[in-house]
């Protein structure tokens, strides 16, 4: 079989392929529940994958929910050869043929579908949930007392007026994130960093020399002979970079007031972030946002794990064709979320005529 991890194709076509092969193939049969919200008709019969609707004779309104089938075959090779060649760079996009199908559709159709239940496997009637997200359950438990908005919202009457539009704009990404936080932590995550980027834009940290930032760079403007038009050129250079990910963590760390360290201590105490790992963890965290959003890297599959897993992955993750280790690895947004928080409402504080 060829290299898999030079092969970056989507995993629907590669296993379309391979079970086009005469060889004999260990195959696997699975049938999904896709939940949807909008009318459909027909069918799909695309090599081994079969989509079809189930709530045939119903009669749903536009808006209500109804359910599709989709039936996938796999080579079960395929995923032994994916571990076997796992490495750094192999492909991953978070999902597999399942994903890629019901994703694609999505954006063809225009249409709102969601991956539910698995209903049948190997030809035997058998529901069994797909969905493994973790429950953060400090969000849910206990009783939240209604009285104890009056003293925010009075805060926010006294917010100085040109930070009214930031600080609800902040608010609302962190509103997001709660209803992601569970399904779609990485999505999350994104939310969460965006209420900080849009709190931090113009705090003021201390500008690095352009030699530290780039020698290479540094080295060629000094090639300049005149100095004023070289330290000229270096304040313009320095301008450009905007120092995003610097205010980022500096915002954060600034931020944190120290209830935040003794407050809502849950889980074991080798679960927890400790305040000597945070710089690390929000470079890290901030990186993966980049990388995210600017070269098509996925979260790692960590970000799922319960908070309690975080120190038994030793050796680090392997998900189809790539590889991370432990030092990759960013753990659940349940901490991240917590210290957002903490992060709006300190701003609120420091930003108020009045304090809490």
């Amino acid at each position: 079989m060829s290299d898999m991890t030079s092969n970056k194709r989507m995993y629907f076509i590669r296993n379309m392929e391979s079970l086009s092969n005469e060889n004999e193939k260990e195959k696997t049969i699975t049938e999904y529940e896709i939940i949807a919200d909008a009318n459909f008709v027909g069918e799909l019969d695309y090599g081994p994958y079969y989509f079809t609707v189930w709530d045939v004779g119903m009669m749903n309104k536009e808006g209500d929910k109804r359910r599709l089938c989709l039936r996938v075959c796999k080579d079960t090779s395929l995923a032994i050869e994916q571990i076997r060649s796992a490495k750094k760079s192999g492909f991953y996009h978070g999902g597999d043929v399942v994903d890629e199908l019901v994703t694609l559709s999505s954006l063809f159709l225009r249409r709102r579908l969601q991956l539910g239940n698995i209903v049948r496997m190997e030809d035997k009637p058998r529901i069994t949930s797909i969905h493994t997200g973790w429950i953060d359950k400090p969000l849910i438990e206990g009783k939240s007392s209604l009285s104890e908005l009056r003293g925010w919202l009075e805060l926010v009457e006294k917010l100085d007026g040109r930070y009214h539009q930031k600080f609800i704009l902040a608010a609302r990404f962190y509103h997001q994130a709660l209803l992601l936080i569970e399904e779609h932590p990485d999505m999350a995550y994104l939310s969460l960093i965006s209420a900080i980027e849009t709190l931090c834009q113009d705090y003021e940290i201390e500008i690095p020399p352009l030699s530290e930032l780039d020698l290479n760079l540094s080295n060629l403007v000094n090639f300049i002979s005149d100095e004023e038009k070289r330290i000229k050129l270096e304040e313009a250079i320095l301008k450009r970079e905007g120092f995003l990910s610097r205010k980022f963590k500096a915002f954060i760390i600034d931020h944190i007031e120290e209830d935040f360290w003794t407050e809502n201590r849950e889980g074991p105490e080798s679960a927890r972030i400790k305040p000597e790992e945070l710089s690390n963890l929000l470079k890290e965290v901030y990186n993966q946002r980049s990388r995210t959003l600017h070269s098509g890297e996925p979260f790692p599959p960590s970000v799922y794990y319960s908070p309690l897993m975080r120190m038994e992955i030793p050796f680090g993750v392997t998900r189809g064709e790539r590889k991370w280790s432990k030092e990759e690895l960013i753990p659940n947004p349940h901490f991240f979320e917590r210290l957002v928080n903490h992060v709006l409402k300190t701003y609120l504080k420091r930003n108020s005529s009045e304090v809490l």
